[in-house]
């Protein structure tokens, strides 16, 4: 039998194309060395291929445990906890009453729309979990152009305003901030991962989105896409001196600015920036303008006992923002910490997931979902219990609205086909 004919055979036995193909090239390359070996002790070309194969044993046996070892990986703890908070996501909806913004009742039009809004981020997920992320990788710059295109067009031509935050609409659809996150997440896993990149380079490619995110007034963006790229570095192929300056230049950066924002506060800024700031501190003194919407919250989880209000507080966007309140106050706050410890686990659920992984690209994607999906939870938990500044950061998979769920849905998809793809890390793929 020769070499060719002992490779159809074991690889007819692996179900996955993809690792049929690592297998026969492995298989290949540890067949012709040991064929080597026997030519170099007296076998004749014939013979030693012959011997080689023997020394793999049976075909089919061979085969089997090949399909069983590199079968394509499903990890079914973060799909179900995915799955259970996006079916949690409706109920918010079903609680809300829009008769207070637009006169009649809603309801039935968001659940309709949520429910394809469902259909939509599944789908994204099963896509984007059978494609093979490694083909990302090549073109890191094209996600990082992207990106910076969508922003620039925000900047220079943006048709609306949300909150002060420019946007472009088409339609039903909003280009907003949000969108360029996934891409540049993307880019700086590759940008990290390739060793082509030189320091200055690397900088100006991190700070031009800063520059085009403030200019849009995407605040709560920035801060998100600023955490991601600081934690990519921390895991990077850079050694620890050069990430130790780079960590002391930042944080003494930002020393200089929380300076600033001090002499800012009391010099530069706007009336109506400065009460936003005081409001936060002391919503009480400004009920009827900055202060509201905090102290409508306040309200409304003071009034939730542990299984709901009797009665529930209007609560404006109850539904998008502010929709872990509103699960809190409908149904209390056994099922409100029961989804903030479903949204926790699947955050250290990827973490988990990244230590079992060697350095490469794939652990670098899995770092940026996870990174990316962490700050929101934390940052949109705190703030509706009053600990952070209330912006538009949406709580992952609870929150209404058609954007922050298929970027969600896009995290997970990516950690899924890294780990789908567990026993092919560091293997890369340069094809289309």
């Amino acid at each position: 039998m020769l070499i060719k004919e002992f490779l159809q055979q074991v690889t007819s036995y692996i179900r996955s194309k993809e690792a049929r193909s690592y297998v026969e090239e492995e298989l290949h390359h540890h067949l012709t060395k040991s064929k080597q070996a026997w030519v170099n002790s007296g076998y004749s070309s014939i013979e030693a291929e012959q011997k080689a194969i023997e020394e793999m044993g049976s075909a089919s046996q061979l085969g089997k445990s090949m399909d069983k070892i590199h079968r394509p990986k499903w990890d079914f703890w973060l799909i179900g906890a995915v799955l259970l908070l996006i079916a949690v996501s409706i109920t918010p909806i079903l609680t809300t009453d829009f008769s207070h913004r637009f006169g009649v009742d809603m309801t039935n039009y968001f659940v309709k729309n949520k429910i394809l809004h469902i259909i939509l981020a599944v789908a994204g997920i099963a896509v984007i979990m059978y494609f093979d992320y490694r083909k990302l990788q090549c073109y890191s710059m094209f996600f990082y152009r992207g990106a910076l295109l969508l922003l620039i067009v925000l900047w220079a031509m943006p048709n609306i305003f949300v909150n002060g935050e420019a946007m472009y609409k088409i339609g039903p659809i909003r280009l907003q901030a949000w969108m360029a996150l996934p891409l540049l997440l993307v880019a700086f896993a590759g940008f990290f991962t390739e060793r082509k990149w030189r320091g200055w380079k690397l900088t100006g490619l991190f700070l031009l989105p800063i520059f085009l995110f403030m200019m849009i007034g995407s605040l709560s963006v920035t801060l998100l896409y600023m955490g991601v790229v600081a934690v990519l570095f921390s895991f990077s192929y850079f050694n620890r001196k050069a990430k130790l300056i780079v960590f002391l230049i930042v944080g003494g950066m930002g020393l200089a600015i929380a300076a600033f924002s001090v002499y800012a506060y009391h010099y530069l800024l706007e009336p109506y920036q400065t009460v936003r700031i005081r409001a936060f501190l002391h919503p009480e003194l400004y009920a009827d303008s900055a202060g509201y919407m905090m102290l409508q919250l306040n309200e409304a989880l003071a009034r939730a006992g542990w299984f709901g209000a009797d009665r529930l507080h209007y609560i404006p966007e109850a539904h998008t923002d502010y929709a872990l309140v509103q699960l809190i106050q409908s149904y209390g706050y056994v099922a409100g910490l029961a989804v903030i410890g479903i949204i926790f686990a699947v955050a250290l659920r990827i973490l988990w997931l990244v230590t079992t992984m060697p350095q490469s690209y794939g652990k670098l994607l899995v770092i940026a979902a996870g990174t990316l999906y962490s700050c929101q939870s934390i940052y949109s938990v705190l703030m509706v219990f009053g600990f952070l500044p209330l912006t538009g950061v949406p709580l992952p998979f609870i929150s209404y609205g058609i954007t922050p769920l298929l970027i969600n849905a896009f995290l997970i998809g990516l950690v899924l086909s890294v780990y789908r793809r567990k026993a092919f890390i560091g293997k890369q793929i340069y094809s289309a």
